[in-house]
């Protein structure tokens, strides 16, 4: 059981690793968690100043993916995203909910500094920055299932976490572009 809970913890980590890091290098170290009670987090680059409301739109941006991406990484079966698996780490109030919930409410002010008379409906702008991160975790599944594989081969009963650094991220990135 404990072997399942790393692997789709790594695999989630895995997902806001790899949107971080292609938005702005921004994403560090990751911490695995081994058991249910634990925290997993991928530790990230402080945030930017910002210069204009389209550098704060496109940071605002980049943070939903980046906030969508653990669950969607985790919920990537085979290429595609399995919603119904999605649904259920969205919506049990805890483990994925706290980061779908904060990635919504960004989405609120993403939608309102968008220009009125150039931004889609609520609904399709939500899509779009949706399909944006689909798109990410599903060209990197192989870095995920590489990040999983590494977490699963770490594992052990004694250890409560899983660290990967930086550099080791880079280094799994590099063997699976």
């Amino acid at each position: 059981m404990r072997r399942a809970v790393t692997i789709s913890n790594a695999k989630h980590e895995a997902g806001h690793w790899i949107t971080g890091w292609f938005h702005n290098e921004a994403s560090n170290d990751v911490v695995i968690s081994t058991t249910m009670e634990g925290n997993s987090y991928c530790e990230k680059e402080p945030h930017p100043d910002f210069t204009d409301i389209s550098a704060i739109n496109d940071h605002l941006k980049n943070r939903i993916i980046n906030l969508l991406a653990g669950a969607k990484a985790e919920s990537l079966v085979g290429g595609s995203i399995n919603n119904e698996m999605y649904r259920q780490l969205i919506n049990d109030y805890e483990g994925a909910w706290p980061d779908y919930f904060i990635a919504s409410e960004l989405f609120r002010y993403y939608f309102r500094s968008l220009q009125k008379n150039t931004r889609m409906t609520f609904e399709e702008e939500w899509r779009a920055v949706e399909a944006k991160c689909e798109e990410m975790v599903i060209t990197h599944e192989s870095f995920i299932l590489g990040v999983a594989d590494e977490a699963a081969i770490r594992f052990s009963e004694e250890n409560r976490e899983i660290k990967l650094t930086k550099d080791e991220m880079i280094q799994i990135l590099n063997s699976h572009s």
